[in-house]
């Protein structure tokens, strides 16, 4: 086995690019909850974009059994020999990405390797579970170890501080369903800050602001998609990530932009966001 997982904290998954084309069956497409992250992490150790990675929404700590060449989404690659650890953090940020050269070696089910909780397939990844990488690549010998003294063979994926300016507001496309809203209702989601509630995970972000007023229409089933912004009778936006579920009845005040759909979802639970039209 390539590494043994000695803790994981939080929501732990194995992830790839999702598995379109599913959605007839009740089976949404899933994959990674920032794409841009999981490819990032990918290319930095040579493998194709899509090819399956660690998804960390909390901690995850490994153990080498053999030699690996590793990245995470905001580090440069290196090199484990075997006996070091590696912890991958998802703090300050909401999600990080843990790429293995060669790919995770997991079930392709559905046209794709990632865990879909929703649809029971995959799981979480637990302490004591072993993993190989799905190409066994030679690895470069271990470079030099950025370890301290107390802990010589343990390595951390950490961000450096960095402070940001303000992001620009999350882009959205608004409808389709204007009669199930007052009037008013759109020009509160574009002129109000919401707070990331902790409840949030992959199947929906639930923002916490100003109620969004509906009007007494009918709700109907129909298809939805990622990023559709539902508001169930409390007037409580939800936007749905990638195992959303694939019909619904609650009305979409909009739909976040897809071009800004990595940038909503990497805002961590107690952070703000602002919509533009």
């Amino acid at each position: 086995m390539s590494f043994v997982v000695a803790r994981a904290l939080g929501l732990v998954t194995v992830q790839d690019l999702g598995r379109p084309g599913w959605m007839h069956e009740a089976v949404p497409p899933g994959g990674a909850l920032v794409r841009d992250r999981l490819i990032a992490a990918n290319r930095a150790v040579a493998n194709p974009d899509g090819a399956p990675a660690i998804e960390v929404l909390g901690e995850l700590v490994i153990h080498a059994e053999r030699a690996l060449e590793v990245a995470t989404d905001t580090a440069a690659a290196r090199t484990l020999a075997a006996g070091d650890e590696l912890i991958v953090a998802s703090e300050p940020r909401r999600v990080a990405y843990l790429a293995i050269r060669g790919g995770i070696a997991a079930p392709l089910m559905f046209g794709g390797h990632s865990a879909l909780l929703c649809a029971g397939l995959g799981g979480l990844i637990r302490a004591g579970q072993r993993f190989d990488s799905a190409a066994l690549a030679p690895v470069a010998p271990p470079r030099a170890s950025t370890a301290s003294p107390s802990s010589p063979r343990a390595q951390r994926s950490a961000d450096p501080p960095i402070r940001l300016p303000a992001p620009p507001p999350i882009q959205l496309v608004d409808g389709p369903d204007p009669e199930s809203f007052t009037p008013e209702a759109l020009s509160v989601l574009l002129s109000s800050e919401y707070r990331i509630l902790p409840s949030s995970n992959r199947v929906g972000t639930r923002l916490d602001g100003p109620a969004l007023p509906r009007t007494g229409a009918p709700e109907v089933s129909r298809p939805m998609v990622i990023g559709a912004i539902e508001v169930p009778r409390d007037g409580k936006p939800i936007v749905l990530g990638p195992e959303h579920p694939t019909t619904g009845g609650y009305p979409i005040v909009a739909v976040v932009a897809s071009a800004d759909l990595g940038r909503l979802f990497s805002i961590r639970p107690g952070g703000t966001v602002r919509f533009t039209r």
